[in-house]
């Protein structure tokens, strides 16, 4: 069953293994598992030497969602100086968190290289940040997402990092979780709240 908003996931009484992934999760079947990481279990991308299962948009809510706010805590690994990437989906959104490139970038479903908006973001390997992703319909069609992230543990900064307003916005659309597994990625502390 697709759980209804609000919805959390901390992956503390999930079972190791391929088993602990929910299992009304689009798109994650045989591509992540829940393993100890750092003394408490999260959520790891699994690195899949398959161009298809290396990169995964997973969707964990219902496709008519609306209006809303993705968290989640990310981390990643950097190896052979590859580091993977992490992200969020909010409505037909994804705010994804680039390794290599050391920055944040903002698009839309339609790949549209000009609707694509990016920031600098500086982040270390094997290091807990926390991301946050929200969707907001507008008048007339348009929609607002805009995201930031920072460090976990440190206060919430003011200051959104990324942010657009879509003048032919996408108005609805389940939210989920992106990995892109050059090398591992790792999620913990999903959670989708109703913007208020």
């Amino acid at each position: 069953m697709i759980p209804n908003a609000p919805y959390e996931e901390t992956f503390d009484a999930a079972p190791l293994g391929g088993a602990g992934v929910p299992a009304a999760w689009v798109n994650a079947t045989g591509k992540y598992e829940v393993r100890e990481v750092n003394g408490s279990k999260a959520l790891v991308k699994l690195k899949i030497e398959l161009p298809f299962r290396e990169r995964a948009r997973t969707f964990i809510g219902a496709p008519d969602w609306k209006n809303y706010t993705i968290e989640a805590d990310v981390s990643a690994i950097d190896k052979s100086r590859k580091m993977g990437d992490t992200g969020l989906i909010a409505q037909g959104y994804t705010m994804i968190l680039l390794g290599n490139h050391q920055r944040v970038e903002l698009e839309s479903w339609s790949y549209e290289e000009s609707a694509r908006f990016k920031a600098n973001f500086a982040w270390k390997p094997e290091t807990w940040y926390h991301m946050k992703f929200e969707s907001q319909n507008l008048d007339g069609g348009k929609v607002r997402v805009r995201g930031k992230v920072w460090l976990r543990g440190d206060p919430e900064p003011a200051a959104w990092l990324v942010e657009r307003i879509d003048p032919m916005g996408t108005t609805q659309g389940a939210a989920g979780i992106y990995g892109n597994a050059l090398q591992e990625v790792f999620f913990d502390n999903i959670k989708v709240t109703p913007n208020k």
